[in-house]
């Protein structure tokens, strides 16, 4: 059979079938197809049907030491390419500098790598039994299909635990690429507790009851199979919890066991403060609109209201948890133009190697994260698109922190967003050194897009990353007390650089939050527009905040003392413990961060060294806010700052959030020394792997111009460039 493989062009490529080697040779090209066969030579007439088949080819390739002086590329028609296992590469699978291997797409994303089960129409059998029917709301009857899960067979089909975080770890369904949503209530959004009546104490005697405000809840069959999603006690941490009992007399709820930090806001008394958000979710008598499912865990039985006729519908049912692609000590490979989808784990990891890179793909409906970076050095994700993510986007970490030693990882050029889909809160479209990744050092995040995201936008920790050109917006849509650029609770977390990005549109957050006592950040250059705080120090040391332009937020920025209600002092043996375990006092760390020498020893418990000054505030209910006694802020120094009641400044077009400043605004007469920020270079950017932009979107940087391909060397230039033009 012949496959089409259309816009090649074959002049002067080489097949690994057979191919001839020789001092000429400069690339070599392998085909695959869905409809390929591995017994094929793997040419355009003749193609394999598997990647691992291409990826035994290269290594006897390699073995036989005939490979190519110019690129590998392994070409992947558009199609399908259905896996039951993680495409996996090791040591022996590396290309080098100058013989990289690439697995490409012919049509770009036209090639899709997935996991999902398949399902046919046939499958779903109406439901009939009469105490079913009974429980189904009336305008469901008739409509909701059933679905046997003992014949499937399923790895991730268990009942959720009691209490979780996250996914539960059970399969998903999706339709025609579009996630389905467990029944809930409500159908959008939240309720709250109307009052709490045992707290739990995390025993089976005391594991948590409240008071609900609906009648809802009291039709509800508790069979074992409702779960409860809230932020229970804090803004900043969603977690489950199964449902004991439900007694419609008294409108209580008692739990299966107690959440993590019980039951009812920390800022409040014992009886809570009514404001704690919940919804309830996989109740059957809450299957009401098309789209949405529930599992029946001890009949296992799926009951499912299809969006359209389910004939001719693409069914797929997530149930692989291992990455779609796992990348371990690998170098010098890149996949490019693919499409990653449908797994229940995350798209793909790389661990250990150099020089791996991601570009043009799109990853999309998986139950994890889309990229996870886990030591070696130079690896990339450029102009991706990533969305419908379970958890977080693209997760960096690398480098050595006691040297300093950067990693040189880099997100560039990506759009991120609705992720968080399954764990709302740290689950950010991007995180480098933070959270669940480890620690990172000398990292890059530049003109990347990143929206509509529960919580945080940006989750940072370590040192010597530059963060810049990005567009934050429509963040923090679910959760309260974050920042789109977040960092916190670390004293060492130094020389990290977070300059021309521009947050917008998110009410909800601080657009960069050093939260509790994080220290050593440089915020240079920003434009902020509508969030609650502009700039935020947490009680933290030496950070610097000049230069940027906050406008129509509730407050510009803040600074406060809160280490001293705290206890940020050598008490607080945690932050101690991470500052003696760098050698502070010795190099690298004391010639790269002098300002560490007298940390322990002068007043750790006060925001020291920091530095605010030349910041426009503009139409902000308040321009500067501080928190804390004149005393406790002395030791900082907040100096030549501008409180504008209105935009007098005369910017390009607030209405289309373009926030561009003439030459000739009068806000450099106002403030002289106020430096031109790269407006007009903020975003995303056209280049060879994104050729068009997301409809609306404004291009952020010329082809080939900032924030294109970018190496070690690129983030250690933009480092030290940095700390010359502002010691």
């Amino acid at each position: 059979m012949r496959i089409a493989f259309p816009s090649l062009l074959l002049a002067g490529t080489l097949l690994l079938a057979g191919m001839k080697t020789g001092p000429t040779a400069a690339a070599a090209d392998l085909y695959v197809a869905p409809q390929g066969n591995d017994v094929n030579p793997g040419t355009v007439e003749r193609p394999l049907a598997t990647l691992e088949c291409a990826r035994d080819a290269i290594r006897k390739l390699h073995a036989g030491g005939a490979s190519p002086a110019g690129p590998i590329t392994v070409w992947l028609a558009r199609g399908d390419y259905r896996r039951t296992a993680s495409f996996q590469l090791t040591k022996e699978d590396s290309g080098t500098s100058e013989s990289p291997i690439v697995y490409r797409a012919v049509e770009p994303l036209g090639a899709r790598l997935l996991t999902g089960r398949a399902l046919a129409a046939t499958d779903f059998k109406p439901v009939t039994e009469p105490s079913l029917l009974s429980r189904l709301a009336p305008e469901a009857r008739g409509k909701v299909v059933q679905l046997d899960l003992a014949a499937l067979h399923l790895t991730h089909a268990q009942p959720f635990p009691a209490t979780f975080h996250g996914g539960g770890n059970l399969f998903e369904l999706f339709c025609n690429r579009q996630r389905m949503g467990l029944a809930r209530w409500p159908t959008t959004g939240y309720t709250t507790l109307a009052k709490v009546v045992e707290r739990g104490d995390g025993t089976p005697a005391h594991p948590g009851t409240f008071v609900y405000r609906a009648e809802r809840p009291g039709h509800w069959l508790v069979d074992g199979n409702i779960w409860l999603d809230g932020y229970w006690v804090v803004p900043w941490q969603s977690d489950v919890v199964q449902v004991a009992r439900i007694d419609p007399a008294t409108k209580q709820i008692t739990l299966v066991a107690t959440p993590p930090r019980g039951v009812g806001s920390k800022y409040a008394g014992p009886s809570g403060s009514g404001k704690e958000n919940w919804y309830a979710f996989n109740v059957l008598e809450e299957l009401n609109v098309p789209g949405q499912w529930c599992v029946d865990f001890k009949s296992q039985t799926l009951f499912f209201w299809p969006p359209a006729p389910l004939t001719g519908m693409e069914i797929l049912l997530s149930d692989l948890a291992t990455p779609l692609v796992e990348l371990t000590d690998v170098s010098h490979v890149t996949f490019r133009g693919l499409v990653f989808e449908a797994g229940l784990g995350d798209g793909i990891t790389i661990a250990g190697g150099s020089d791996d890179l991601l570009a043009g793909c799109t990853l999309r409906n998986l139950g994890g994260k889309g990229v996870v970076v886990k030591g070696g050095v130079h690896h990339g994700v450029l102009s991706c698109d990533l969305y419908a993510l379970g958890q977080g986007g693209i997760y960096l970490s690398g480098g050595e922190r006691k040297s300093l030693t950067p990693a040189g990882h880099f997100a560039v050029n990506n759009d991120i967003h609705h992720v968080g889909v399954r764990q709302r809160t740290y689950a950010p479209p991007i995180s480098v050194g933070a959270y669940d990744a480890p620690s990172a050092v000398g990292c890059r995040i530049a003109h990347n897009l990143l929206h509509d995201v529960p919580h945080a936008g940006v989750l940072y920790g370590g040192n010597d990353h530059v963060l810049e050109y990005n567009e934050v917006c429509r963040v923090a849509l679910d959760s309260g007390d974050v920042g789109a650029f977040y960092t916190w609770h670390d004293w060492t977390s130094r020389g990290n650089v977070v300059r021309y990005n521009f947050v917008h549109d998110s009410p909800g957050v601080n657009a960069f939050y050093m939260d509790d006592g994080d220290s050593g950040d440089t915020i240079f250059g920003n434009v902020v527009y509508q969030t609650i705080y502009g700039p935020f120090i947490g009680g933290g040391h030496d950070n610097i905040v000049r230069n940027n332009l906050i406008i129509d937020c509730e407050k510009g920025i803040h600074i406060d003392a809160r280490g001293v209600s705290r206890g940020y002092n050598l008490q607080n043996k945690g932050m101690v413990a991470a500052v003696n375990a760098v050698h502070y006092q010795q190099p690298p760390w004391s010639t790269r961060y002098p300002e560490m020498h007298n940390l322990l020893d002068f007043h750790p418990e006060l925001p020291t060294g920091n530095v605010i000054e030349h910041n426009v505030t503009v139409h902000c209910k308040i321009g500067l806010h501080l928190g804390g006694k004149k005393e406790e802020l002395q030791y900082s120094t907040i100096r030549d700052n501008l409180d504008l009641p209105d935009d007098a400044l005369g910017f390009a077009d607030v209405a289309q959030r373009n926030f561009t400043l003439s030459p000739n605004s009068p806000l450099y007469t106002k403030l002289p020394g106020f430096e031109p920020i790269p407006f007009e270079k903020i975003g995303l950017f056209v280049d060879e792997y994104r050729t068009t932009l997301p409809q609306g979107v404004r291009q952020g940087a010329a082809a080939g111009g900032p924030g294109h391909f970018d190496s070690l060397t690129d983030v250690q230039h933009e480092n030290q460039r940095h700390q010359a033009n502002h010691p």
